[in-house]
């Protein structure tokens, strides 16, 4: 018996984490923000990320 109730319990769960991956990918295709938006604001970032390495070289 055990081992039907882990057996259940496993299917369960993988089941309820496919729905809730589907339901991730759903919400992230209908997003409003725009691809661009975010690779521009990707790219900002590792500017500034650079920017900062290259300043705390220069210190050291």
């Amino acid at each position: 018996m055990p081992e039907l109730q882990w057996g259940l319990v496993t299917i369960i769960g993988v089941a309820a984490l496919f729905v809730i991956y589907l339901f991730v990918i759903k919400k992230n295709k209908d997003s409003d923000i725009p691809v661009e938006r975010s690779e521009r604001a990707t790219r900002e970032l590792y500017e500034e990320e650079h920017e900062a390495a290259e300043k705390r070289e220069g210190d050291a």
